[in-house]
């Protein structure tokens, strides 16, 4: 089915491809009447692109209605019709997604005369109930934006919820995909489940639009926010430009954590050029930037020995070519790839052993293809073929030549070491790199008709295949659990070097004494690689219904299905159960609508149901057991002094041989005999056998659904006089099937308390052949409930500023607890399910304000103000006290010096300082005559130098508990200055 369901999509696509097709960015509408006040149809409307000269012509209709894609830019609009003067309106903006009504009034006229009018398009959309705002261009190139990332800008929209800037647009809820990133119309998103997002210069970006809330059926696969942004195309006129930027440690006030200044460098260079090849037909734009950082991390661990500092180089490369060409003025082809790629030495000094840093490697390549234009007055086609590449190439700064892998050339990665409230974290996959490739087809096919008013239907459909080539050296390196005692008062001794782990002393009895468990990954002969695959496909239909002049109603549905979405191409028994099905039932109902009280003033609200995106961690995780065996070993009593240099007692054992020692393989081998015997002794002394460990193990078909979120808001827009707009909307989402991680579901509880049986305790086991099992149930919930409002002033008298506010409340529910299979459904300790409170993504309070004024003589005024109250966060213990192996349920203290024995950490109940941030900048510009112009600008970010945090240590057995940790992001630095210069031409 899979199979013919591909071929037939395909089909359709590349059939409709040498079909009319019309790409837009936004859409212009109106109606048109005369002086009396009735309907013109046959009127011919002209949109003519200011800049690139680019012509868009239609006709208006029975009912006097006129729509005209376009994309986006500064507009001539002119209407004529034989007995009527022209009317032609000047200086009409247009920003990516919207739909703007422009009414048109035609005076009788035996002359050939024409009505000029200077005047913009409204502020308030009148035909749309989407919530949405748009960052500009002038916002996205004249306001402070420290290191020159655009998406830092998506803070600024309202209806934003995060408070760290850089390369996602919301806030990171980890395994919950809550947005799409979509760029000329290609999603492009990063589902790696790491990582970042694909980066673009900022002077390739023309402009941005956020929607926060119930966006149409032509869009899906976000339970959240869409972000679409268009890249710049070139004009009739050779434009370009030559950007610098410098930002250096000198300049700065001192590190908030450190309390002294860390040294870096930073220089950032920008080219632009763009113009036309033929004039009012083909154009082009192109542009490269490059950023070169010296650095350097400062780690702050409890210990000073361990209190090391690291040099290196940060470097970004950012590439982009863009072609546009009018074959009529009805037929359009563009063309545009970009390429990114970054190097980040090491990562940010903590609390931490170093030796878990490790340095980070990201690209990123799109390509996307449309060809353009109109069928009729009433009909029109989009499709669209892409590529999007996005990847990353992590290793350790730490070697060991006596690395479990060092035959197979791995030298890279000490082993993890777990002690109770320090530990070295690495992550459990490097060296490791992935590279996601997703292609795409897109049609969409709008028709425009008149019944009972009037109608702009869109039905379309997508295609699109998800490889991720994934080589994940998962737990290759060993991860020791040293927990069973206080961390050793020798520690600095046995662990030396950070950067060298055969300096270690993993022998020493002091680490065997406290060792309890021991796991480590082999490979058979793939070495660790795990291509996965997934395939999704959309469908939607979307009717903005007009219903006289005051009242629009948007109606829409939509269907996806991710298949291979929960790896039901994946059978392991017992955990993975053969034939699951896919998620198929996911229909996406969306109403919404739109009242124009007055011509200024917009009642707009609606509701609907949309499903999320799958990361690729989905696949991948349970598609390691075929590859990859991950061993564990225990040490009960009495402690083996030298487990955590020799944990197997002799060789570590080969994929195959490790197969043959497993108390059970899985995937439907039968027990092991010797396992046999241990059960029929009840378990008594150490394992005679191999334990193996599975880590996001898919869950069965009733706890494997799509996440979605049914969403709804009520508002009101209101104009005020040509420039200046009020909104104020209360917003919903319930969030449900949200992916719930369980590290180990390999547990089982005492009916009496509801108390989980301890790992150690074998034979009470869900499944006590295995070791730790982790499953990654779809059984998560959320409610958010918030009032968000913007006041926006646009650029008129030399000035233009916006504010928005958000007052909101984020609730989320731990799932019950899963035992085996199936969730426990018996009561349980509040610390293992089912508690529900205000969650770590809950914010009360956000302020954003940001304005530019021109003061005159070349000089300009810019900067954000930026208000968040405290981040709530959850506190943990760091003791394992329900033994249960993994560091996920912490909150029952044992041996704790904040509460005593048997308390459980209250859900949530850290909340984080407020946030503070000015962010100025002061530009001159010179003119060097014609269009050419050199700007020179500083920029001070944290004006005031507020003590930001976005990090503490909140584990309570920590010797640095509480206490801020420190971070790169740009919205928790110091006071930063940053001088540049721009050359225009």
């Amino acid at each position: 089915m899979r199979s013919f369901v591909r071929r037939l999509v395909f089909l359709c696509a590349v059939l409709a491809l040498p079909a009319t097709v019309f790409a837009q960015d936004a859409v212009l509408t109106g109606t048109i009447t005369d002086s009396t006040g009735a309907v013109l149809p046959g009127v011919t409307v002209t949109a003519v692109n200011e800049a690139t000269g680019n012509n868009y012509e239609t006709v208006s209709d029975a009912a006097g209605v006129y729509r005209i894609p376009v994309r986006v830019g500064a507009y001539k609009i002119t209407a004529n019709i034989a007995g009527f003067g022209n009317v032609t309106r000047m200086g009409v903006q247009l920003l990516v997604g919207q739909t703007i009504t422009l009414n048109l009034q035609m005076a009788p006229s035996t002359l050939q005369e024409t009505v000029t009018v200077t005047g913009e398009a409204p502020l308030i959309q009148t035909q749309s109930s989407e919530l949405a705002g748009n960052i500009d261009p002038r916002q996205v190139q004249d306001l402070p934006t420290a290191g020159r990332n655009w998406m830092s800008l998506a803070l600024l929209a309202p209806g934003n919820r995060t408070n760290a800037q850089g390369s996602l647009p919301v806030q990171d809820r980890v395994d919950v995909r809550e947005f799409q990133l979509n760029v000329d119309g290609l999603q492009v998103t990063a589902n790696l489940g790491t990582g970042n997002q694909p980066r673009y210069s900022e002077d390739a970006i023309g402009e941005f639009q956020f929607i926060s809330n119930r966006f149409d059926a032509t869009q899906g696969r976000s339970s959240g926010v869409q972000v679409n942004a268009v890249t710049k195309s070139g004009t009739n006129s050779l434009t370009g430009t030559f950007v610098g930027n410098f930002r250096d440690s000198r300049w700065n006030a001192n590190d908030p954590v450190l309390n002294t200044k860390v040294p870096y460098k930073n220089q950032q260079y920008s080219g632009t050029i763009g113009g036309p090849i033929i004039l009012n037909k083909l154009h082009y734009f192109a542009n490269y930037e490059y950023e070169h950082q010296p650095l350097t991390s400062i780690w702050t661990t409890p210990y000073p020995a361990f209190n090391v500092t690291k040099n290196g180089t940060h470097h970004v490369s950012l590439s982009g070519v863009r072609l546009d060409q009018e074959l009529s003025s009805k037929m359009r082809l563009m063309g545009k790839v970009n390429h990114s790629s970054l190097l980040d030495p090491f990562g940010t000094g903590n609390s931490n052993y170093p030796a878990a840093t490790a340095q980070n490697k990201e690209h990123s390549t799109d390509v996307v293809g449309e060809f353009t234009s109109v069928l009729s007055n009433r009909a029109l086609n989009t499709a669209r073929v892409g590529y999007a590449s996005y990847g990353i190439d992590q290793s350790s700064l730490t070697t060991w030549s006596n690395h479990w892998q060092a035959a197979n050339g791995i030298t890279n990665g000490g082993p993890n070491l777990t002690f109770r409230g320090f530990r070295s974290n690495r992550n459990s996959n490097i060296p490791r790199y992935r590279n996601q490739n997703t292609y795409t087809i897109h049609d969409d096919f709008t028709y425009s008709y008149d019944a009972k008013g009037h109608h702009d239907l869109k039905a379309g459909g997508e295609y699109l295949h998800m490889l991720d080539d994934t080589r994940n050296c998962y737990q290759c390196g060993g991860t020791a659990t040293v927990n069973g005692g206080p961390v050793p008062a020798n520690i600095t001794s046995l662990l030396p070097d950070p950067f060298n782990a055969d300096t270690w002393r993993l022998s020493d009895p002091a680490l065997g004494a406290i060792a309890t468990r021991y796991t480590v990954g082999v490979s058979d002969s793939s070495a660790f690689l795990t291509p996965a695959h997934m395939w999704k496909y959309g469908a939607w239909a979307q009717d903005d219904w007009k219903i006289g002049r005051k009242l629009t109603l948007n109606l829409g549905a939509r269907y996806d299905l991710i298949w291979n979405g929960f790896a039901q191409s994946v059978t392991f028994l017992p955990w993975e159960l053969p034939n699951r099905p896919q998620d198929a039932k996911n229909i996406q109902p969306r109403f919404g609508f739109a009242y124009r009280l007055t011509d200024r003033t917009v009642l707009r609200g609606g509701a609907g149901l949309y499903y999320d995106d799958v990361l690729n961690p989905n696949i991948l995780f349970p598609m390691q057991p075929l590859t990859i065996a991950v061993i564990a070993v225990d040490n009960p009593p009495p402690r083996r002094a030298d487990f955590v240099a020799n944990p197997f007692n002799g060789p570590l054992p080969t994929f195959d041989q490790a197969l043959a020692r497993f108390c059970n393989a899985g995937g439907g081998r039968p027990d092991n005999p010797a396992y046999t015997a241990w059960a029929a002794s009840g378990f008594a002394g150490a394992a005679p056998c191999l334990l193996r460990d599975l880590a996001e193990m898919s869950a069965i078909p009733a706890y494997s659904h799509v996440t979605h979120s049914w969403q709804s808001s009520i508002g009101i827009a209101q104009q005020f006089g040509a420039a200046t707009a009020l909104q104020v909307d209360y917003v919903q989402t319930n969030s449900r099937n949200e992916k719930a991680i369980q590290d180990n579901v390999n547990v089982t509880f005492n009916p009496a308390t509801g108390i989980p049986y301890g790992y150690s305790d074998v034979r009470h086991r869900a499944y006590p052949q295995f070791g730790v099992v982790g499953s990654s149930p779809q059984i998560g919930k959320s409610d958010y409930y918030g009032m968000q409002s913007s006041l926006t002033k646009r650029m008129a008298n030399h000035w233009q500023a916006s504010v928005t506010y958000t007052l909101s409340w984020f609730y989320s529910q731990d799932p019950p607890p899963l035992s085996g299979l199936n969730e426990y459904t018996g009561p349980v300790p509040i610390d293992m399910g089912n508690e529900r409170s205000l969650s770590v993504f809950d914010q009360r309070h956000r302020a954003v304000f940001n304005g530019i004024y021109e003061v005159g003589h070349g000089f300009q005024v810019s900067g954000i103000y930026f208000y968040g109250s405290g981040m709530r966060d959850q506190i943990v213990c760091g003791c394992d006290a329900r033994d249960l192996q993994i560091g996920s349920i912490d909150r029952l203290r044992v041996d704790d010096p904040q509460g005593p024995d048997g308390s459980i950490i209250p859900r949530n109940s850290f909340v984080g300082n407020p946030i503070h941030r000015v962010e100025l900048r002061l530009m001159q510009r010179i003119p060097l005559g014609g269009k050419a112009s050199l700007a020179g600008n500083l920029e001070v970010f944290n004006l005031f130098n507020r003590k930001n945090y976005g990090v503490y240590d909140l584990t309570e057995t920590s010797g640095t508990f509480l206490q801020p940790q420190p971070s790169t992001n740009l919205s928790f630095s110091q006071r930063t200055v940053q001088l540049g210069f721009r050359l225009t031409f």
